[in-house]
């Protein structure tokens, strides 16, 4: 057990950070960072070769995204959509290549990582984003980056995702801007502390006759809710930690507070825990939302979690049903997803573990069944109209997510990925249970990931036990299995980017009218799965047509009243026609431009009188 002095120490660091060797001041009241990384060494820096089986700081995530960018001048460009709460930059790697475009000019698709902080497995998978487009001379990842933009976000909220790495704190998913937890006029006082020296703040139980809690029978490593006429022994549980502020209360104002995954405007809403003063609040919030309107190109996004394995869709919330055209759309895509990443599940995220604690195989998802099938939904069911029961309450709401802010705000087709499950469902109830992730521990982790309890005393609480789920292994895969999640999900993200609209000018025919009059006629395609516009923009009055026009070189003239075509929406797949009445010389030219924001824009010189 640690002394007095040592408890003391802990409990002044813990408000006031004081800085000792190998630890920098920190804000907030906060616990110090360490300079270096606590759990990993230096990872290995971006090469063509690179394996991801490491886990990188922000300066690591810095440099990678600055020595990708040198290496690959054609293909990537670094940028920063703003600072942070506490001043970092916020980086972003525009990958296309530039040879065949500029990048607005291309459809593109948002990847952002880092969202919740503690879930750093997402942030490794942007970045081994960033290297299969950069280094692959796969025919579709080079004709990817000849049509498409890929915006890449790797850490959206740096500020606490350094915690999780430098800090013994397993963060909570929120910026570093100040909230006040407990509304008592302090902000931030009384986080989580590291008490047994460890470099885990875990959690604590702690014997007590008004407790809630009792060991769980099925494995007495957890515990669960006291029913009636149990006999105990009872328990208390907190995170590991101190009463930093002399309130009777544990960890009751930890740093920060605003859940930047619940603060997206849209279906913003003050109930909501987490969901800060008012939408868009938070800085960094800002910073991406900015540039994502001022990049209509953007068709479709993926924003990577962890876990769970789960491909996630919006609604987020009862009040938001999709169109059914665009719920077949997503159910296609998804089961596309399942195939490629062997996750279980693909649903809504308020769908999930629908009803709560119930198998996840409702009518309104994607499941793995006992036989490896993928069974559920079909995209293509002319009835889809899931989303508008009203018995469906007993669900997992999240307002002001990314995902219904993306979709409703931006018509842009966005995606979750829970990346990661660890343990298995051995009873089929449709869901890994702790009890179910203690056994996965015992039998292929060799206990690495679950901290056996150990008593401690406590200076306040007298006689506790502190253990729990690690920071690595539970939500973020060990090394040895983060190159296997890093693949399947970047392959995931390709196939989206495929799916994205593409327009192409497919036929051109030219008919000699009367002398010297030519009809030209073009046929427009949308090379894509998805239309240019979803359905959601247009319930919501904000989808723009596919345009066409033309240019007419000296010596020919347009003989309709305009130039500029309106060719509405192009679906998936599809095409459509229109066509031009001009007057001129054979060999003269004329040039045809087709632009939608998200379809791209293409052009066609022609020649009158040729055949094109």
């Amino acid at each position: 057990m640690r002394s007095s002095i040592q408890l003391i120490t802990v409990f002044i660091a813990s408000i006031a950070c004081i800085p000792h060797p190998g630890y920098c001041q920190d804000s907030g009241g906060a616990a110090p960072m360490a300079r270096a990384k606590l759990y990993f060494d230096q990872c290995e820096s971006y090469s063509t070769g690179l394996t991801f089986d490491c886990y990188r700081s922000y300066d690591e995530v810095e440099q990678f995204l600055k020595d990708a960018a040198a290496q690959h001048p054609g293909l990537a460009r670094l940028s920063s959509t703003g600072r942070t709460y506490e001043g970092r930059e916020l980086w972003l790697l525009t990958v296309t290549d530039y040879s065949t475009g500029p990048d607005t000019d291309k459809p593109a698709i948002w990847i952002d990582g880092g969202v919740d902080s503690d879930e750093v497995v997402a942030t490794e998978v942007a970045l081994g984003l960033v290297h299969r487009l950069l280094t692959s001379e796969d025919p579709e990842t080079v004709r990817l980056r000849q049509t498409r933009t890929f915006y890449i976000a790797p850490n959206v909220i740096p500020d606490m995702s350094e915690r999780h790495h430098r800090t013994p704190m397993r963060p909570r998913d929120s910026t570093m801007r100040p909230w006040d937890d407990d509304r008592d006029g302090v902000f931030d006082e009384d986080g989580p502390d590291d008490l047994d020296g460890d470099n885990h703040a875990l959690q604590m139980r702690v014997v007590d006759s008004e407790g809630g809690w009792v060991k769980d029978e099925a494995d007495d490593r957890l515990l669960r809710r006291r029913k009636p006429d149990d006999t105990g022994p009872f328990y208390k549980r907190y995170s590991e930690g101190l009463d930093n502020d002399g309130d009777g209360e544990y960890n009751e104002d930890w740093p920060g507070g605003v859940d930047p995954n619940r603060n997206y405007p849209g279906n913003w809403s003050i109930q909501q825990g987490g969901s800060g003063p008012y939408p868009g609040s938070e800085v960094e919030l800002r910073a991406m939302l900015d540039f994502i309107y001022d990049h209509p190109n953007i068709a479709a996004s993926q924003h990577l979690h962890s876990s769970g394995g789960v491909i996630l869709r919006p609604p987020s919330v009862p009040d938001s049903p999709l169109p059914g055209s665009d719920l077949s759309i997503y159910i296609a895509l998804a089961r596309r997803g399942l195939e490629i990443t062997g996750y279980d599940l693909a649903t809504s995220v308020y769908d999930w573990n629908w009803p709560r604690g119930s198998r996840n195989t409702s009518r309104g998802q994607l499941w793995r069944n006992a036989e490896g099938e993928i069974s559920g939904l079909s995209p293509f069911e002319s009835s889809n109209r899931y989303g508008s029961d009203p018995d469906l309450t007993d669900a997992y709401a999240a307002y002001g997510g990314s995902l219904d802010g993306l979709y409703e705000l931006f018509g842009i087709l966005a995606f979750a990925n829970e990346i990661f499950r660890f343990g298995e469902d051995l009873n089929g109830d449709g869901r890994v249970s702790p009890v179910e992730q203690l056994k996965y521990d015992d039998d292929h982790m060799d206990g690495s990931v679950f901290q056996d309890w150990t008593e401690f005393d406590h200076p306040t609480l007298g006689t506790v036990e502190i253990g729990g789920w690690k920071k690595f292994g539970h939500n973020n895969p060990l090394p040895a299995d983060l190159p296997r999640e890093v693949e399947r999900n970047v392959d995931f993200i390709l196939m989206q980017a495929r799916a994205t609209p593409l327009l192409a000018i497919k036929t051109v025919e030219q008919t000699e009218v009367a002398e010297a009059i030519y009809r030209v006629k073009i046929s427009v395609s949308n090379e894509g799965f998805q239309p240019t516009e979803l359905a959601i923009s247009e319930q919501n009055g904000r989808a723009v047509p596919v345009r066409a026009s033309i240019q007419t070189s000296e010596g020919v003239t347009l003989l309709d009243e305009t130039g500029e075509r309106d060719l509405g929406i192009v679906g998936g797949h599809s095409a459509t026609e229109t066509s031009w009445l001009l007057h001129g010389a054979a060999g003269s030219t004329i040039t045809i431009e087709i632009y939608h924001p998200k379809g791209g824009r293409t052009t066609r010189g022609i020649v009158l009188g040729s055949r094109n």
